[in-house]
């Protein structure tokens, strides 16, 4: 039994509040919170909200964990955006595009001296990179800064046929470059029997230089996989080579066609992973058969140690251990079989993680690998998934290492995505998703920009059109539907694009890039060549008018006294 004393000298001690202590210290303790717990903390207590309101500090926290953003941390501090600059630039971003007004955006023209034709195009860190492949007239690389800052350290190179590899007639089958870290990965066989034997080399280069990668284990990645042509003597063709990174990784990935002796044709992928800055040869590698060549399959890296492959279904792996092949996770379903499948990633997000060396003004935040959409695009049927990455990270990780669970579509699928039909064409950034959809009259489109992120959804200012209930997609020719309800924020611009306009287009943090053609001879109207792209500048169509609110909080939640 407890001395009655003892008691009493417990029940006298002194009790230290939390608002007892110094001021300093309140948003201090808060910043070290969750968002989602700030804001939580500053809806019930009447002090609490005071400490937030003042505090630019606290405010960023959750402006950054709501926007589904990530800081960057501050490497010149002689030469750093103050919070409350940072704050307010990060709020007038997010409402530009709730605006998305293009008529009020700020349009520029960057026209391009080479009428380019069937070329592999995309942008990456504003820069336009282009890959020409071609056995006849050679292949050639061209990378060009578009409209680039004068506080930007930008990069123009042009790598003519023959210049591209150390290696004489070399057969390149891919190129990759990363402005963001200097990089130009060139994947290439030594000659066209390699080529058909599918051996193939990485070779390693600075962008803005003639050199081999400063950064770079060696100069030259080596495969190790066992190719699926080492097996087989009736090899047909290669199709769908691909070359891809993200950060420290590189990743080539190729689907060979074969002939088997049934008569019935097959298809073997396989799939080499590198960590190009610490060694130049590696044992993580992936290999399977598929059923039939038309069971397109593709991948993508999801956060900085897991890879996703997307075939008939989702194969998530750990990548963490590049000493082995990559450990399965979990095993995704679909509702359906799907064929000619293809994912989509943000653009400029290609090297979170990385050494943002080639910018020279500060880079404020990116988006958060796990809590970002990616967009899985199929052809057959006609649908567009958009899904949640914290899918992928929200399991159980005591059961790593055991065998792995396959998830059915109906327990992660519906409430961790959004289908839509019929779409057009579809580009990702962060959290956000453009679309092209057809107008219903004639041949013109209009572009929906559709918002993911939590303080979209609850505070876009009347902007927009919020969309929280399930919607019901029809599968055409299966009678079938799917009900998903990740919850958006959806706005639809004003412009109307015809086919020319939006043939192809790209998005990023601060722009849209939409490629502008040039009218095709009359004795070849289907020679379509891009000459110039409009950039538009969507952090600048900001209505000054408007305040920027604060964040909502959940008024259901009674604020108390203190």
């Amino acid at each position: 039994m407890a001395d009655p004393m003892d008691q009493a000298g417990t029940d006298m001690k002194p009790k230290l509040e939390f608002l007892a202590l110094a001021e300093e210290l309140h948003s201090y303790i808060l910043s070290l919170l969750p968002w989602q717990d700030i804001i939580r903390c500053t809806s019930v207590c009447r002090a609490l909200r005071q400490i937030y309101v003042l505090s630019s500090e606290l405010q960023y926290i959750v402006e950054l964990g709501g926007q589904r953003l990530l800081p960057v941390p501050i490497t010149d501090l002689g030469n750093h955006t103050p919070v409350s600059q940072r704050l307010q630039l990060l709020r007038d971003k997010a409402h530009a595009w709730l605006r998305f007004n293009l008529h009020a955006s700020s349009f520029q023209t960057f026209f391009i001296q080479e009428h380019f034709h069937e070329v592999r195009t995309y942008i990456a860190d504003g820069h336009f990179c282009l890959w020409y492949e071609s056995e006849d007239s050679g292949n050639w690389a061209k990378i060009i800064p578009i409209l680039p800052s004068p506080s930007q350290q930008p990069v123009e190179r042009h790598w003519f046929s023959g210049s591209l590899c150390p290696v004489p007639n070399a057969y390149i089958v891919d190129v990759y470059m990363d402005p963001a870290q200097n990089l130009i990965a060139i994947a290439y066989a030594v000659s066209r029997n390699m080529l058909q034997e599918g051996r193939f080399y990485v070779d390693l280069r600075a962008l803005d230089g003639d050199g081999i990668h400063p950064q770079a284990a060696g100069q030259t990645l080596l495969l190790s996989v066992l190719t699926a042509q080492d097996s087989h003597d009736s090899f047909t063709v290669t199709e769908n080579l691909r070359l891809k990174g993200f950060g420290r990784y590189l990743a080539l990935q190729c689907s060979p066609m074969f002939d088997d002796p049934t008569n019935t044709s097959r298809v073997i992928w396989w799939l080499q992973l590198w960590d190009w800055q610490h060694s130049t040869t590696s044992n993580c590698n992936l290999s399977d058969a598929m059923s039939h060549f038309e069971a397109s399959i593709d991948f993508c890296f999801v956060g900085n140690n897991r890879l996703l492959m997307l075939s008939d279904n989702f194969k998530l792996y750990s990548i963490e251990d590049m000493s082995r092949e990559p450990q399965l996770l979990a095993c995704y379903s679909l509702p359906f079989p799907v064929e000619h499948k293809k994912c989509l990633l943000p653009i400029d997000d290609i090297a979170h993680g990385s050494q943002l060396h080639m910018r020279a003004q500060q880079t404020m935040w990116t988006s958060d690998p796990e809590h970002r959409v990616l967009c899985y695009a199929t052809l057959l049927p006609r649908l567009v998934f958009v899904i949640s990455t914290s899918i992928f990270f929200d399991f159980d990780s005591e059961r790593v290492g055991e065998k792995a669970a396959t998830i059915p579509w109906q327990n992660w699928g519906p409430t961790n995505s959004r289908v839509f039909p019929d779409s057009w064409k579809v580009y990702v950034s962060g959290n956000r998703v453009l679309q092209i959809f057809p107008t219903g009259t004639g041949s013109r489109y209009r572009l929906h920009m559709m918002d993911f992120s939590p303080l979209a959804v609850e505070r876009r200012q009347g902007l927009g059109r919020v969309v929280r209930e399930p919607s019901e997609t029809e599968i055409r020719d299966s009678g079938k539907t799917l009900t998903t309800s990740l919850p958006y924020v959806e706005v639809v611009s004003d412009r109307v694009f015809d086919p020319m306009e939006s043939i192809e287009m790209w998005v990023d943090g601060d722009r849209i890039y939409v490629a502008k053609m040039m009218d095709p001879a009359d004795d070849d109207p289907e020679d379509l060549r891009m000459d110039r792209l409009e950039v538009i500048e969507m952090s600048t169509c900001r209505d000054r008018s408007i305040g920027i609110p604060e964040p909502v909080f959940d008024q259901a939640t009674p604020i108390e006294s203190s």
